[in-house]
C-alpha cells in the first residue's frame, strides 16, 4: 500500500516538473519570454496610429491572447497577421528570434526600409506576405533559407537590386510575386507554379510589348522530355497501327464483295442455262 502511494506521488511530481518545463521552454534565465521580448521589439519598431497593437505589454507571460497573434497548440507564437492596419515605421530583426512562425501577414500597410535578413531565421514558414507597403534595397540572401516557404508575396514595394540566387533552392514554392519593384539583373529559375516579375522596368523593359507578367516554368503536372518523347512516340505507333488495320479492313470487305459477286453471277448463269 505504502509502495503505491509513494508511486503515485513521484508521478504527480514528475507531471508538475514537466509541465514547468513546457511553461517555461520559451524564458529567458529573468524568467522573460523571448517571444514577448521579439514582439514588443517589433511593436517598437512600428507606428500605430489606431493602436492595434495596444495589449502587446512587455510585462506579460503569454502573447497568445494578444491581438493579431495566433499561437499553435503547444503554445508557440505560429502567425503574425497585421494586414491593412495603417502601419508604417521598419520591421524589426526581432521578427527571426519568433522561430515557430508559419504565417506572416503585413501586407497593405506602409512598412518601410529593408527586409530584414533575420527573417531567414523562419525555417517553418509556409507564407511571407509584405506586399503593398514601402519596403527598399535588396531582397536579402536569406530568403533562401525558407526551406518549407510556399508562398512569397513581395510586390508593389520599392525593392532593389537582382533577385537572389539562394530562391532557386526552394522546391515547395507555389507562387512568388515580385511585381512592381525596381529589380535589376537577370533571375534565377526559381522552381515555382507562378512567377511574376511585371512592373519591373530593368527586368521587362518600359515597354508594354516587353511586359513579362508573368514567368511559367514547365507545368508541373508534364513528366520529364524522355517520358514525353516516349509518351509521343507510343502515340505515332498507335495511329500508325490504327491506319493499317483500317486498310486492312477496307481490303477484306473489298474482297468479300467480290467473292459474293462472283457467287451470284455464277449462280445466275447456271439458272439461265438450266432454263
Amino acid at each position: 500500500m505504502e509502495s503505491r502511494r509513494s508511486f503515485r506521488l513521484c508521478s504527480v511530481v514528475f507531471l508538475v516538473m514537466a509541465l514547468m518545463e513546457i511553461s517555461t521552454a520559451t524564458l529567458s534565465p529573468a524568467g522573460i519570454n523571448y517571444e514577448v521580448v521579439a514582439l514588443v521589439a517589433i511593436k517598437t519598431a512600428l507606428r500605430d496610429p489606431y493602436n492595434v497593437l495596444d495589449n502587446w505589454d512587455i510585462n506579460s507571460v503569454d502573447p497568445c491572447s494578444w491581438r493579431m497573434v495566433t499561437c499553435s497548440s503547444d503554445g508557440y507564437v505560429s502567425a503574425l497577421g497585421l494586414p491593412s492596419q495603417s502601419l508604417s515605421g521598419t520591421l524589426s530583426s526581432s521578427i527571426g528570434n519568433l522561430t515557430n512562425l508559419q504565417s506572416v501577414l503585413l501586407q497593405n500597410n506602409a512598412i518601410s526600409g529593408p527586409i530584414p535578413a533575420a527573417i531567414g531565421k523562419l525555417e517553418k514558414l509556409h507564407t511571407l506576405d509584405l506586399s503593398n507597403n514601402t519596403f527598399s534595397g535588396e531582397m536579402p540572401t536569406s530568403l533562401g533559407n525558407l526551406k518549407n516557404l510556399n508562398y512569397l508575396r513581395l510586390n508593389n514595394n520599392s525593392l532593389t537590386g537582382p533577385c537572389p540566387e539562394s530562391l532557386s533552392k526552394l522546391n515547395g514554392l507555389t507562387l512568388v510575386d515580385l511585381s512592381f519593384n525596381n529589380l535589376s539583373g537577370s533571375l534565377p529559375k526559381i522552381l515555382a507554379r507562378t512567377f511574376k516579375v511585371t512592373g519591373n522596368p530593368l527586368i521587362c523593359g518600359p515597354k508594354a510589348s516587353d511586359n513579362c507578367s508573368a514567368v511559367f516554368p514547365e507545368p508541373l503536372s508534364l513528366p520529364p522530355n524522355g517520358q514525353s518523347d516516349s509518351g509521343t512516340n507510343s502515340h505515332i505507333v498507335a495511329i500508325a497501327f490504327g491506319a493499317s488495320f483500317g486498310a486492312a479492313f477496307s481490303i477484306i470487305i473489298v474482297i468479300g464483295l467480290l467473292v459474293w459477286w462472283r457467287y451470284r453471277h455464277n449462280q445466275q448463269i447456271f439458272f439461265d442455262v438450266n432454263g
